[in-house]
């Protein structure tokens, strides 16, 4: 699917969001963030459904562009977090590398005797003591250091092979562990999705979300499980765009040319015919650290300096990302 026209994905996409506004008798919104994703989303839906509703979340940490963007839509119902950014990882924990990983990195931080047989070198020991020793072992640690499940642990016990996942702490990244301060995902959790999940609930609204499964694993995971409508999940969603790819959101934008925030800049070409945006690559959270070790230079640390100096100033100032920057190895 991902292999498709761009045409096609189109049709398909809105054929989702048709059938999602059916089959709750229109009691849906689009779940808008400004981005380029939800802006394509919006404007898909709403070629087919004019006064289809959309919600966005103010998650405290929102560049002013972003607000300012969102304001030129009508029927769009802003709400709010219970709490700010910086409760938030003072409490929890820094978002650094990647959902999954600072997810693995806080069970290890945080579930009892996780840290200590991380200390004692456990997940250097061989296949044969592992087994011995499996029952003695905190499965959470199997879990984070290993990406065993409760099926590849038995498969483990039987043959003493350790199973090949994606779904741990790469080597690389296991030194956080030990970080003298907390990482975990729950920043998003909190300012996004807990009132997201509140709204729906008042609501009665079925969100439509615009995530694209090429983001991450776990995205990619959920979708092939789920599809598009995930009717029958424990918490009704449609991510309708899921089979789109980045470059299809630009090439979209370039046809189309339909308005979207100014912090991305312009749409360039590359030597190797790909689009690229000019200014920012992402508009999540302006303290966001996903993928930021990934970024090209400037990445968006060092471009917010330029940008957003008062954010900037606000994250080393009072937020500590000097030091947080340095221990991960993200240039600031």
């Amino acid at each position: 699917m991902q292999r498709w026209s761009l045409e096609r994905k189109v049709r398909v996409t809105q054929l989702r969001i048709i059938e999602w506004y059916k089959y709750y008798d229109g009691k849906v919104a689009i779940s808008f963030s400004g981005g380029v994703d939800s802006t394509i989303l919006l404007d898909l839906a709403r070629r087919a459904i004019p006064n289809i509703k959309a919600v966005f979340v103010n998650t405290t940490m929102e560049f002013p562009e972003i607000i300012q963007f969102v304001k030129t839509f009508d029927n769009v119902d802003i709400i709010h977090p219970n709490t700010n950014y910086s409760r938030v990882i003072q409490k929890y924990g820094y978002p650094v590398i990647s959902k999954e990983v600072s997810n693995y990195i806080h069970r290890m931080q945080t579930y009892g005797g996780c840290m200590e047989a991380y200390k004692n070198k456990i997940h250097l020991k061989s296949a044969e003591w592992l087994r011995d020793n499996f029952s003695d072992i905190p499965f959470s640690f199997m879990k984070c250091m290993f990406g065993f499940s409760k099926k590849t642990a038995d498969e483990f016990l039987r043959t003493g092979i350790i199973p090949h996942s994606k779904y741990c702490i790469p080597p690389k990244w296991q030194y956080l562990i030990e970080a003298p301060f907390k990482i975990d995902d729950k920043c998003c959790y909190h300012l996004k999705k807990a009132p997201i999940k509140k709204y729906s609930k008042r609501t009665g609204y079925k969100l439509i979300v615009g995530t694209l499964a090429e983001e991450s694993m776990l995205r990619r995971q959920v979708w092939l499980k789920q599809g598009c409508n995930a009717f029958n999940a424990a918490e009704p969603k449609s991510t309708p765009l899921s089979f789109w790819t980045a470059q299809d959101i630009l090439r979209y934008i370039k046809i189309t040319g339909i308005p979207y925030c100014s912090l991305y800049g312009d749409i360039i070409e590359q030597r190797d015919g790909n689009l690229s945006f000019s200014g920012y690559q992402r508009t999540g959270c302006a303290g966001c650290l996903y993928g930021c070790h990934l970024d090209s230079q400037p990445n968006r640390i060092q471009r917010l300096k330029n940008t957003h100096p008062a954010i900037y100033d606000y994250l080393f100032d009072k937020l500590d990302y000097k030091n947080i920057c340095e221990y991960v190895g993200i240039p600031y």
